[in-house]
């Protein structure tokens, strides 16, 4: 019986990468947060409901098993546990609503597109396309990096996979190219100044689109609800 759950767990381990001791970890922050009193204003299910979110998060950061798995589960944990509902078939249909918002059809649409920029090279192509042009001098390095970041925003709605997998190796490799390396600490040459142009350019053209990041669809839709 032990030789078949060894071999059913390397299996299961095989088709999808898992870490036991971050599960334990997460196992542990869910039932502490259950064994928590409600706060008052939250009734016992809203609660159950904030600790099953905060513990998916955790598990994500963790990496106990990857992103999509861990989202999957945490819709059916909130199925089962019918924490939102007194009936399975209620507790389905709370779990499942969001995906008939057509915001969150737009961002995979948007993510998809992103995934293409980025394995197909194209985003890069572009981005080494703006430091041709404007890459004469340094400060024209820089422009060429917030340009880049400007028209990739629109169709990018992860600015991680934007600013890290897209400009940040483009960023890196023209810093290389000047011997500028933490390593050896000659950062101060130009990678300083090149990745600070990245990570504030980042964040700057993720205001400036409805679909530069995932949160900006949520947030305008819940205004639009609180503000009819």
């Amino acid at each position: 019986m032990l030789l078949r759950l060894q071999a059913a767990f390397r299996y299961f381990n095989q088709a999808v990468p898992f870490r036991l001791i971050p599960a334990l970890i997460t196992t542990a922050v869910l039932l502490t947060l259950l064994a928590i009193p409600h706060p008052a204003g939250l009734t016992a299910g809203a609660w159950t409901l904030v600790a099953i979110f905060l513990t998916t998060i955790v598990a994500i950061i963790l990496k106990v098993m990857p992103i999509g798995v861990m989202a999957l589960m945490a819709i059916v944990i909130v199925a089962l546990s019918q924490v939102t509902s007194g009936s399975s078939k209620g507790a389905m249909a709370d779990a499942l609503g969001s995906f008939s918002s057509p915001l969150i059809w737009l961002i995979v649409v948007a993510v998809l597109i992103s995934r293409g920029l980025k394995k197909t090279g194209l985003g890069n192509r572009i981005g080494l396309n703006f430091i041709a042009l404007l890459g004469k001098r340094t400060i024209g390095i820089g422009y060429g990096l917030a340009v880049c970041e400007l028209v990739l925003a629109p169709f990018t709605p992860s600015n991680t996979a934007r600013g890290g997998g897209i400009v940040h190796p483009i960023m890196k490799s023209i810093a290389a190219s000047f011997d500028s390396d933490p390593a050896k600490g000659t950062e101060g040459r130009v990678g300083t100044y090149l990745a600070l142009v990245n990570y504030h350019a980042n964040p700057i053209t993720s205001t400036m689109f409805v679909t530069a990041t995932a949160p900006n669809p949520l947030v305008v839709d819940f205004v639009a609800r609180a503000s009819g």
